[in-house]
Protein backbone atom coordinates (compact mmCIF):
# COMPACT_ATOMS: atom_id res chain seq x y z
CA UNK A 1 0.00 0.00 0.00
CA UNK A 2 1.48 3.03 -1.38
CA UNK A 3 -0.03 6.21 -0.54
CA UNK A 4 -1.81 4.69 2.83
CA UNK A 5 -2.80 7.80 5.26
CA UNK A 6 -4.63 8.06 8.77
CA UNK A 7 -7.38 6.25 7.70
CA UNK A 8 -5.57 2.93 7.17
CA UNK A 9 -3.97 2.75 9.90
CA UNK A 10 -6.37 4.02 12.44
CA UNK A 11 -8.84 0.90 10.97
CA UNK A 12 -5.64 -1.40 12.23
CA UNK A 13 -7.21 -0.76 15.74
CA UNK A 14 -10.77 -0.89 14.87
CA UNK A 15 -12.83 1.03 17.20
CA UNK A 16 -10.49 1.51 19.94
CA UNK A 17 -10.82 3.93 22.72
CA UNK A 18 -7.35 4.24 23.63
CA UNK A 19 -6.19 5.28 20.12
CA UNK A 20 -5.53 8.94 20.49
CA UNK A 21 -5.26 11.63 16.77
CA UNK A 22 -4.82 15.17 16.06
CA UNK A 23 -3.93 16.97 13.38
CA UNK A 24 -1.20 19.85 13.20
CA UNK A 25 0.58 22.57 11.20
CA UNK A 26 3.98 22.07 10.49
CA UNK A 27 6.07 24.24 7.68
CA UNK A 28 2.60 25.40 6.10
CA UNK A 29 1.00 21.06 5.99
CA UNK A 30 -1.22 19.84 7.68
CA UNK A 31 0.46 15.97 9.49
CA UNK A 32 -1.54 13.23 10.95
CA UNK A 33 -0.23 12.14 14.33
CA UNK A 34 -1.54 8.82 16.12
CA UNK A 35 -0.34 7.03 19.37
CA UNK A 36 -2.10 4.91 21.71
CA UNK A 37 -3.24 6.43 25.15
CA UNK A 38 -1.49 4.79 28.52
CA UNK A 39 1.73 3.55 26.37
CA UNK A 40 2.95 6.62 25.60
CA UNK A 41 3.56 9.84 27.67
CA UNK A 42 1.60 13.37 26.33
CA UNK A 43 3.92 15.15 27.75
CA UNK A 44 7.00 13.77 25.78
CA UNK A 45 4.71 13.79 22.90
CA UNK A 46 4.14 17.74 23.38
CA UNK A 47 7.13 18.64 24.36
CA UNK A 48 9.84 16.81 22.00
CA UNK A 49 7.43 16.21 19.08
CA UNK A 50 4.26 18.66 18.63
CA UNK A 51 5.98 21.84 19.45
CA UNK A 52 9.60 21.19 17.29
CA UNK A 53 7.33 20.32 14.09
CA UNK A 54 5.45 23.67 14.47
CA UNK A 55 7.25 26.28 15.75
CA UNK A 56 10.96 24.63 13.83
CA UNK A 57 9.96 23.10 11.04
CA UNK A 58 10.61 25.93 7.91
CA UNK A 59 7.86 26.20 4.80
CA UNK A 60 7.91 23.59 1.87
CA UNK A 61 7.01 20.84 0.22
CA UNK A 62 5.70 17.82 1.81
CA UNK A 63 8.86 15.78 0.78
CA UNK A 64 10.80 19.03 2.25
CA UNK A 65 9.05 18.83 5.66
CA UNK A 66 9.69 15.14 6.40
CA UNK A 67 13.52 15.40 5.82
CA UNK A 68 13.65 18.48 7.96
CA UNK A 69 11.58 16.34 10.58
CA UNK A 70 13.44 13.38 10.48
CA UNK A 71 17.14 14.87 10.15
CA UNK A 72 16.83 18.10 13.02
CA UNK A 73 14.08 19.70 14.01
CA UNK A 74 12.65 17.08 16.68
CA UNK A 75 14.00 16.69 19.72
CA UNK A 76 13.09 13.01 20.70
CA UNK A 77 16.33 10.71 20.86
CA UNK A 78 14.77 7.89 19.00
CA UNK A 79 13.26 8.44 15.40
CA UNK A 80 12.35 5.79 12.85
CA UNK A 81 11.03 6.36 9.17
CA UNK A 82 8.39 3.19 8.17
CA UNK A 83 6.71 2.51 4.83
CA UNK A 84 4.62 0.18 5.11
CA UNK A 85 0.86 0.58 7.73
CA UNK A 86 1.79 -2.74 9.35
CA UNK A 87 4.96 -1.53 10.51
CA UNK A 88 3.35 1.58 11.88
CA UNK A 89 0.97 0.06 13.76
CA UNK A 90 3.65 -2.30 14.82
CA UNK A 91 5.50 0.97 16.28
CA UNK A 92 2.05 2.56 17.90
CA UNK A 93 2.11 -0.70 20.08
CA UNK A 94 5.73 -0.73 21.48
CA UNK A 95 4.83 2.44 22.86
CA UNK A 96 5.96 5.32 19.70
CA UNK A 97 4.06 7.90 18.41
CA UNK A 98 3.18 8.23 14.58
CA UNK A 99 3.37 11.45 12.53
CA UNK A 100 1.94 10.43 9.01
CA UNK A 101 2.94 12.62 6.13
CA UNK A 102 0.21 12.84 3.76
CA UNK A 103 0.61 11.96 0.39
CA UNK A 104 4.12 10.27 0.66
CA UNK A 105 3.23 6.70 2.05
CA UNK A 106 5.70 8.16 4.77
CA UNK A 107 5.17 8.04 8.72
CA UNK A 108 8.05 9.10 11.28
CA UNK A 109 7.94 7.22 14.65
CA UNK A 110 9.19 8.77 17.66
CA UNK A 111 9.66 6.76 20.98
CA UNK A 112 7.57 8.29 23.62
CA UNK A 113 7.27 5.43 25.68
CA UNK A 114 5.46 5.78 29.32
CA UNK A 115 7.85 5.67 31.99
CA UNK A 116 5.29 4.24 34.35
CA UNK A 117 7.11 0.69 35.66
CA UNK A 118 7.43 -0.91 38.47
CA UNK A 119 11.46 0.09 39.86
CA UNK A 120 13.75 -2.59 40.72
CA UNK A 121 12.80 -4.12 44.67
CA UNK A 122 14.11 -6.76 46.64
CA UNK A 123 14.05 -10.19 45.40
CA UNK A 124 11.38 -12.52 47.60
CA UNK A 125 12.25 -16.12 47.00
CA UNK A 126 15.91 -15.65 46.66
CA UNK A 127 16.68 -13.53 49.72
CA UNK A 128 20.17 -13.66 50.83
CA UNK A 129 22.54 -11.97 53.80
CA UNK A 130 25.33 -11.08 51.88
CA UNK A 131 24.02 -9.82 48.69
CA UNK A 132 22.37 -7.67 46.08
CA UNK A 133 19.14 -6.89 47.07
CA UNK A 134 17.38 -5.81 43.64
CA UNK A 135 15.42 -7.45 41.06
CA UNK A 136 13.57 -8.04 37.78
CA UNK A 137 10.96 -6.30 36.95
CA UNK A 138 8.43 -6.73 34.21
CA UNK A 139 10.05 -3.78 31.97
CA UNK A 140 12.45 -5.47 29.56
CA UNK A 141 14.72 -2.40 29.18
CA UNK A 142 15.20 -2.39 33.14
CA UNK A 143 16.13 -5.89 33.22
CA UNK A 144 18.36 -5.18 30.20
CA UNK A 145 19.86 -2.04 32.23
CA UNK A 146 20.44 -4.17 35.93
CA UNK A 147 22.42 -6.47 33.82
CA UNK A 148 24.66 -3.76 31.98
CA UNK A 149 25.33 -2.49 35.45
CA UNK A 150 26.41 -5.52 36.93
CA UNK A 151 28.78 -6.66 33.72
CA UNK A 152 30.13 -3.32 32.31
CA UNK A 153 31.57 -4.75 29.72
CA UNK A 154 31.42 -4.21 25.52
CA UNK A 155 31.34 -7.76 24.39
CA UNK A 156 27.40 -8.32 26.40
CA UNK A 157 25.54 -8.92 23.64
CA UNK A 158 21.88 -8.50 23.56
CA UNK A 159 19.49 -10.17 20.66
CA UNK A 160 15.90 -9.36 20.37
CA UNK A 161 13.27 -11.09 19.01
CA UNK A 162 9.55 -11.15 18.99
CA UNK A 163 7.30 -14.10 19.91
CA UNK A 164 3.48 -14.78 19.45
CA UNK A 165 1.26 -13.81 16.42
CA UNK A 166 -0.97 -11.99 18.63
CA UNK A 167 1.16 -10.85 21.54
CA UNK A 168 4.12 -9.51 20.09
CA UNK A 169 6.17 -10.42 23.04
CA UNK A 170 9.64 -9.12 23.04
CA UNK A 171 12.55 -12.43 24.43
CA UNK A 172 15.95 -10.79 24.62
CA UNK A 173 18.87 -13.54 24.16
CA UNK A 174 22.05 -12.40 26.23
CA UNK A 175 25.01 -13.76 25.93
CA UNK A 176 28.98 -12.97 25.87
CA UNK A 177 30.74 -12.58 22.72
CA UNK A 178 33.91 -14.27 22.74
CA UNK A 179 32.81 -16.60 25.81
CA UNK A 180 29.69 -18.05 25.29
CA UNK A 181 29.70 -21.54 22.93
CA UNK A 182 28.40 -20.12 19.47
CA UNK A 183 26.63 -23.67 19.32
CA UNK A 184 24.41 -23.26 22.06
CA UNK A 185 23.35 -19.23 21.13
CA UNK A 186 22.75 -20.43 17.83
CA UNK A 187 20.51 -23.52 19.92
CA UNK A 188 18.68 -20.66 21.55
CA UNK A 189 17.85 -18.30 18.76
CA UNK A 190 16.81 -21.83 16.65
CA UNK A 191 13.90 -23.01 19.80
CA UNK A 192 12.98 -19.09 19.34
CA UNK A 193 12.29 -19.20 15.95
CA UNK A 194 10.66 -22.12 15.31
CA UNK A 195 7.69 -21.09 18.33
CA UNK A 196 4.61 -20.01 16.36
CA UNK A 197 1.97 -19.63 19.31
CA UNK A 198 -0.66 -16.71 19.79
CA UNK A 199 0.66 -15.19 23.25
CA UNK A 200 4.06 -15.81 24.95
CA UNK A 201 3.09 -14.67 28.02
CA UNK A 202 3.51 -17.17 31.00
CA UNK A 203 6.60 -18.59 32.58
CA UNK A 204 5.45 -22.47 31.84
CA UNK A 205 4.86 -21.30 28.20
CA UNK A 206 8.75 -20.05 27.63
CA UNK A 207 10.59 -23.17 29.64
CA UNK A 208 8.10 -25.57 27.57
CA UNK A 209 8.97 -24.01 23.72
CA UNK A 210 12.62 -23.10 24.23
CA UNK A 211 13.30 -26.94 25.83
CA UNK A 212 11.26 -28.25 23.44
CA UNK A 213 9.69 -31.13 23.95
CA UNK A 214 9.75 -31.88 27.62
CA UNK A 215 8.74 -34.89 28.90
CA UNK A 216 10.17 -35.08 31.97
CA UNK A 217 9.29 -33.20 35.52
CA UNK A 218 13.03 -31.80 36.07
CA UNK A 219 13.44 -28.51 34.96
CA UNK A 220 15.88 -27.91 31.56
CA UNK A 221 16.27 -24.43 32.34
CA UNK A 222 16.98 -22.32 35.30
CA UNK A 223 14.98 -19.17 36.10
CA UNK A 224 16.37 -16.23 38.70
CA UNK A 225 15.38 -13.29 40.18
CA UNK A 226 18.25 -12.05 40.65
CA UNK A 227 20.59 -10.18 38.48
CA UNK A 228 23.55 -11.19 39.60
CA UNK A 229 22.84 -14.72 39.74
CA UNK A 230 22.28 -14.24 36.41
CA UNK A 231 25.12 -12.69 35.54
CA UNK A 232 27.29 -15.14 37.52
CA UNK A 233 25.22 -17.81 34.77
CA UNK A 234 26.22 -15.61 31.97
CA UNK A 235 30.11 -15.33 33.06
CA UNK A 236 30.38 -19.30 33.46
CA UNK A 237 29.00 -19.46 30.00
CA UNK A 238 25.63 -19.89 30.34
CA UNK A 239 22.94 -17.92 27.75
CA UNK A 240 20.31 -15.69 29.16
CA UNK A 241 16.90 -15.27 28.16
CA UNK A 242 14.57 -12.40 29.28
CA UNK A 243 11.10 -12.27 28.64
CA UNK A 244 9.03 -8.55 28.99
CA UNK A 245 6.31 -8.91 31.37
CA UNK A 246 8.35 -11.44 33.08
CA UNK A 247 10.27 -10.67 36.50
CA UNK A 248 12.65 -13.69 35.90
CA UNK A 249 15.78 -14.36 33.60
CA UNK A 250 16.04 -17.44 32.23
CA UNK A 251 19.53 -19.26 32.26
CA UNK A 252 20.74 -22.49 30.14
CA UNK A 253 21.95 -24.82 29.73
CA UNK A 254 21.97 -26.47 33.17
CA UNK A 255 22.76 -29.46 34.77
CA UNK A 256 21.87 -30.86 38.41
CA UNK A 257 25.03 -29.52 39.77
CA UNK A 258 24.13 -25.71 38.76
CA UNK A 259 20.27 -26.85 40.33
CA UNK A 260 21.70 -27.74 43.44
CA UNK A 261 24.02 -24.13 44.02
CA UNK A 262 22.59 -21.38 45.83
CA UNK A 263 23.32 -17.53 45.46
CA UNK A 264 24.69 -17.86 48.85
CA UNK A 265 27.35 -20.48 47.84
CA UNK A 266 29.41 -17.27 46.86
CA UNK A 267 28.33 -14.92 49.38
CA UNK A 268 30.29 -17.13 52.64
CA UNK A 269 33.13 -18.87 52.71
CA UNK A 270 34.05 -22.17 50.45
CA UNK A 271 33.94 -24.15 54.06
CA UNK A 272 30.74 -23.56 55.24
CA UNK A 273 29.47 -23.22 51.71
CA UNK A 274 30.75 -26.95 50.99
CA UNK A 275 29.52 -28.15 54.10
CA UNK A 276 26.02 -26.80 53.13
CA UNK A 277 25.85 -28.33 49.82
CA UNK A 278 26.93 -31.36 51.29
CA UNK A 279 24.21 -31.06 53.76
CA UNK A 280 21.32 -29.84 50.43
CA UNK A 281 22.77 -33.14 48.43
CA UNK A 282 21.62 -35.12 51.39
CA UNK A 283 18.31 -33.46 51.63
CA UNK A 284 17.52 -34.09 48.20
CA UNK A 285 18.04 -37.95 49.00
CA UNK A 286 16.09 -37.83 51.87
CA UNK A 287 13.19 -35.93 50.29
CA UNK A 288 13.70 -38.02 47.79
CA UNK A 289 13.88 -41.32 48.89
CA UNK A 290 12.81 -41.17 53.03
CA UNK A 291 8.61 -42.33 52.42
CA UNK A 292 9.74 -44.66 50.37
CA UNK A 293 12.12 -46.38 52.51
CA UNK A 294 9.98 -46.42 55.47
CA UNK A 295 7.18 -48.14 53.42
CA UNK A 296 9.90 -50.81 51.99
CA UNK A 297 11.58 -51.73 55.67
CA UNK A 298 7.94 -50.90 57.88
CA UNK A 299 5.88 -53.46 55.27
CA UNK A 300 8.35 -55.84 53.87
CA UNK A 301 12.07 -55.88 55.82
CA UNK A 302 11.29 -54.94 59.07
CA UNK A 303 14.58 -57.04 60.38
CA UNK A 304 16.23 -53.87 58.73
CA UNK A 305 15.09 -51.70 61.87
CA UNK A 306 16.08 -51.66 65.19
CA UNK A 307 14.29 -53.85 67.57
CA UNK A 308 13.60 -50.94 70.22
CA UNK A 309 12.43 -48.85 67.21
CA UNK A 310 10.29 -51.84 65.16
CA UNK A 311 8.58 -52.35 68.56
CA UNK A 312 7.66 -48.41 69.08
CA UNK A 313 6.56 -48.62 65.52
CA UNK A 314 4.67 -51.88 66.06
CA UNK A 315 2.69 -50.01 69.31
CA UNK A 316 1.92 -46.89 67.51
CA UNK A 317 0.29 -48.93 64.79
CA UNK A 318 -1.33 -51.30 66.72
CA UNK A 319 -5.00 -49.10 66.37
CA UNK A 320 -3.98 -47.28 62.77
CA UNK A 321 -6.78 -49.10 60.16
CA UNK A 322 -4.26 -48.48 56.96
CA UNK A 323 -1.69 -50.07 55.32
CA UNK A 324 1.41 -48.11 55.82
CA UNK A 325 1.55 -47.41 52.16
CA UNK A 326 -1.65 -45.85 52.00
CA UNK A 327 -0.74 -43.80 55.73
CA UNK A 328 2.17 -42.37 54.35
CA UNK A 329 0.93 -41.73 50.79
CA UNK A 330 -2.08 -39.68 52.46
CA UNK A 331 0.24 -37.77 54.76
CA UNK A 332 2.68 -36.69 51.71
CA UNK A 333 -0.60 -35.97 49.72
CA UNK A 334 -2.42 -33.35 52.99
CA UNK A 335 1.23 -31.92 53.16
CA UNK A 336 0.67 -31.09 49.45
CA UNK A 337 -2.32 -30.06 49.69
CA UNK A 338 -1.60 -27.34 52.93
CA UNK A 339 1.31 -26.27 50.74
CA UNK A 340 -0.91 -25.24 47.54
CA UNK A 341 -3.32 -23.65 50.02
CA UNK A 342 -0.82 -21.37 51.42
CA UNK A 343 0.47 -21.10 48.10
CA UNK A 344 -3.23 -19.56 46.61
CA UNK A 345 -3.77 -17.12 49.86
CA UNK A 346 -2.24 -13.70 50.71
CA UNK A 347 1.05 -14.08 52.17
CA UNK A 348 0.05 -13.51 55.85
CA UNK A 349 -2.87 -15.61 55.77
CA UNK A 350 -1.08 -18.35 53.81
CA UNK A 351 1.89 -18.69 56.42
CA UNK A 352 -1.13 -18.87 59.20
CA UNK A 353 -2.93 -21.47 57.00
CA UNK A 354 0.22 -23.49 56.57
CA UNK A 355 1.39 -23.54 60.11
CA UNK A 356 -1.88 -24.16 61.70
CA UNK A 357 -3.10 -26.43 59.12
CA UNK A 358 -0.15 -28.72 59.31
CA UNK A 359 0.04 -29.01 63.24
CA UNK A 360 -3.79 -29.15 63.76
CA UNK A 361 -4.10 -32.09 61.01
CA UNK A 362 -1.16 -34.16 62.31
CA UNK A 363 -2.35 -33.96 65.81
CA UNK A 364 -5.62 -34.86 65.41
CA UNK A 365 -5.09 -37.36 62.69
CA UNK A 366 -2.45 -38.76 65.31
CA UNK A 367 -4.82 -38.41 68.13
CA UNK A 368 -7.69 -40.28 66.42
CA UNK A 369 -5.13 -43.04 64.95
CA UNK A 370 -5.62 -42.28 61.23
CA UNK A 371 -2.16 -42.47 61.27
CA UNK A 372 1.11 -43.36 63.46
CA UNK A 373 3.57 -40.85 64.53
CA UNK A 374 6.41 -42.48 63.01
CA UNK A 375 4.54 -42.07 59.50
CA UNK A 376 3.82 -38.35 60.32
CA UNK A 377 7.71 -37.79 60.76
CA UNK A 378 8.78 -39.42 58.34
CA UNK A 379 6.13 -37.29 55.60
CA UNK A 380 7.20 -34.23 57.24
CA UNK A 381 10.79 -34.45 57.25
CA UNK A 382 10.90 -35.66 53.50
CA UNK A 383 8.66 -32.23 53.00
CA UNK A 384 10.75 -30.34 54.89
CA UNK A 385 14.13 -31.35 53.25
CA UNK A 386 12.63 -30.94 50.25
CA UNK A 387 12.48 -27.35 50.86
CA UNK A 388 16.00 -27.02 51.51
CA UNK A 389 16.48 -27.10 47.50
CA UNK A 390 18.05 -24.18 45.74
CA UNK A 391 15.36 -24.77 42.63
CA UNK A 392 11.89 -24.51 43.57
CA UNK A 393 11.28 -26.11 39.96
CA UNK A 394 13.49 -29.06 40.95
CA UNK A 395 11.68 -29.71 44.53
CA UNK A 396 8.31 -29.97 42.01
CA UNK A 397 10.04 -32.73 40.67
CA UNK A 398 10.96 -34.45 43.59
CA UNK A 399 7.88 -34.51 45.25
CA UNK A 400 6.52 -35.75 41.77
CA UNK A 401 8.85 -38.93 42.05
CA UNK A 402 8.58 -39.00 45.73
CA UNK A 403 5.04 -40.31 45.02
CA UNK A 404 6.19 -42.52 42.37
CA UNK A 405 9.21 -44.62 44.43
CA UNK A 406 6.85 -44.54 47.90
CA UNK A 407 4.22 -46.70 45.59
CA UNK A 408 7.14 -48.87 43.87
CA UNK A 409 8.05 -49.41 47.51
CA UNK A 410 4.61 -50.31 48.93
CA UNK A 411 4.21 -52.39 46.07
CA UNK A 412 7.67 -54.06 45.98
CA UNK A 413 9.65 -53.39 48.82
CA UNK A 414 13.12 -52.65 48.53
CA UNK A 415 13.19 -54.33 45.41
CA UNK A 416 10.85 -51.66 44.08
CA UNK A 417 12.22 -49.35 45.00
CA UNK A 418 15.28 -50.19 43.62
CA UNK A 419 13.95 -50.97 40.59
CA UNK A 420 12.19 -46.64 40.99
CA UNK A 421 15.55 -45.71 41.68
CA UNK A 422 17.67 -47.13 38.37
CA UNK A 423 14.37 -45.62 36.29
CA UNK A 424 14.95 -42.45 37.75
CA UNK A 425 19.06 -42.42 36.68
CA UNK A 426 17.83 -43.71 33.24
CA UNK A 427 15.50 -40.86 32.95
CA UNK A 428 18.12 -38.43 34.20
CA UNK A 429 20.38 -39.53 31.87
CA UNK A 430 18.55 -39.22 28.76
CA UNK A 431 17.76 -35.36 29.74
CA UNK A 432 19.86 -32.82 27.74
CA UNK A 433 19.18 -29.00 28.30
CA UNK A 434 20.73 -27.35 25.10
CA UNK A 435 23.06 -29.83 24.16
CA UNK A 436 24.13 -30.88 27.76
CA UNK A 437 24.00 -33.96 29.66
CA UNK A 438 21.80 -33.44 33.01
CA UNK A 439 24.06 -35.48 35.08
CA UNK A 440 27.36 -34.10 33.02
CA UNK A 441 29.03 -32.88 36.45
CA UNK A 442 28.65 -36.95 37.70
CA UNK A 443 30.00 -37.83 34.66
CA UNK A 444 33.72 -38.48 35.62
CA UNK A 445 35.90 -38.86 38.98
CA UNK A 446 35.53 -34.48 38.88
CA UNK A 447 32.38 -35.19 40.68
CA UNK A 448 33.43 -34.19 43.58
CA UNK A 449 33.47 -30.46 42.47
CA UNK A 450 29.82 -30.50 41.76
CA UNK A 451 29.20 -30.76 45.69
CA UNK A 452 32.10 -29.25 47.22
CA UNK A 453 32.40 -25.62 46.69
CA UNK A 454 36.20 -24.81 45.94
CA UNK A 455 37.99 -21.65 47.01
CA UNK A 456 37.41 -18.83 44.22
CA UNK A 457 40.87 -17.63 44.21
CA UNK A 458 41.78 -21.60 43.03
CA UNK A 459 38.62 -21.65 40.83
CA UNK A 460 40.83 -21.15 37.66
CA UNK A 461 38.87 -22.65 35.18
CA UNK A 462 35.15 -22.50 34.13
CA UNK A 463 32.52 -25.30 33.84
CA UNK A 464 33.91 -27.17 30.85
CA UNK A 465 30.43 -29.03 31.14
CA UNK A 466 28.98 -25.63 29.37
CA UNK A 467 31.10 -25.72 26.72
CA UNK A 468 32.37 -21.93 27.05
CA UNK A 469 34.69 -20.49 24.14
CA UNK A 470 36.91 -19.36 26.94
CA UNK A 471 37.83 -21.58 29.74
CA UNK A 472 40.03 -19.03 32.10
CA UNK A 473 38.37 -17.63 34.40
CA UNK A 474 41.05 -16.01 35.95
CA UNK A 475 45.13 -15.50 36.42
CA UNK A 476 47.20 -18.62 37.70
CA UNK A 477 49.07 -16.30 40.46
CA UNK A 478 46.57 -16.66 43.09
CA UNK A 479 47.47 -18.27 46.27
Amino acid sequence: MENWGIAELRACFGASADVAERQITAGGQTLDVLFLDGLTSGGDIAEQVLKPLMEAVRPGSMQEVLQQAERSRVYCAVAERVTSVEDAADKLVHGYCAVLFPGTGTALCFETKTSVSRGPSAPESENTVKGAKDAFTETMRINTSLVRRHLRTPQLRFSQKTVGRRSGTGVTVCYLAGLTSKDVVERMEKRLAEIDIDGLLTPAAVEEYVTGSRRTAFPLLQYTERPDTFCQGLLNGQVGLLVDGLPLGYLAPVDLGILMKSTEDRSVDYISASCLRVLRYAALLIALLLPGLYVAMASYHQQMIPTKLLLAIIDSKREVPFDTVFEVIGLLASFELLQEAGLHLPQAIGTAVSIIGGLVVGTTAVDARLVSPAALIVAASSGICGFTLPSRDLSDAIRVWRFALTTLAGLGGLFGLTAGGILLLIHLAGLESLGVSYLEPFSDVRGGRAVLRPRLVRQNRRDAALRPQDLKNQGDTHA
